[in-house]
C-alpha cells in the first residue's frame, strides 16, 4: 500500500501545473517585450566599442549563452525522457517516483569556467579603461590618466 494519498497526488500534479504556466507567463511576457522591441537584444552577443556605438562581438557572451543554452536542453531532455519511462508503467508505484536527476560535477565546473571567463573579460576591459557599457574605465571617469596621474600637458 502506498504511503500517498489520492488527494496528496492530485495537489502535487496541480502545483506542478500552475508553476508551469506561470513560468510559461513569464516567459511570454519576455518574449512580448523583446517583440515589442522594451527589451533591446542589441548587444545580446557583443559590447559597445569604447569610442564608438559600433557592437563588437563577445566570444566570452557567446561561450556562456552556447553553454547554458546546452546544459538546460540535455538537462530538459533528461527530465523528459524520466517522464516517459514512468508513463510506460502499468502500474505506478507512487514510493519510487524518479527524482530530477543529478547534474554532474564535470558539468557544472564547465559552466562555472565559462561564467568566471566572461567575468573576468569584464574585469579587464574595465582595467584597462574600456568598460562594456561604454562610459569608459577608472580612469576615463577620474579625468585622469592610467595610476591616478593627471593627464600630461596640464
Amino acid at each position: 500500500m502506498s504511503n500517498y494519498s489520492s488527494a496528496l497526488v492530485f495537489l502535487e500534479s496541480l502545483a506542478g501545473y500552475l508553476i508551469c504556466i506561470v513560468v510559461a507567463l513569464f516567459a511570454l511576457l519576455v518574449l512580448w517585450r523583446i517583440f515589442d522591441r522594451t527589451i533591446d537584444l542589441k548587444f545580446l552577443l557583443s559590447e559597445k566599442d569604447k569610442d564608438s556605438e559600433r557592437a563588437v562581438a563577445s566570444m566570452s557572451r557567446f561561450q556562456l549563452l552556447i553553454f547554458i543554452f546546452v546544459i538546460a536542453f540535455s538537462f530538459f531532455l533528461v527530465v523528459i525522457s524520466n517522464i516517459k519511462i514512468v508513463q510506460r508503467q502499468t502500474k505506478v508505484d507512487y514510493n519510487n517516483l524518479p527524482e530530477l536527476p543529478d547534474v554532474p560535477r564535470g558539468v557544472l565546473e564547465l559552466l562555472g569556467i565559462s561564467a568566471s571567463s566572461y567575468a573576468v573579460s569584464k574585469a579587464i576591459q574595465h582595467g584597462a579603461g574600456k568598460s562594456g557599457n561604454g562610459d569608459g574605465g577608472a580612469e576615463a571617469r577620474a579625468g585622469g590618466a592610467p595610476g591616478g596621474r593627471p593627464p600630461e600637458g596640464d
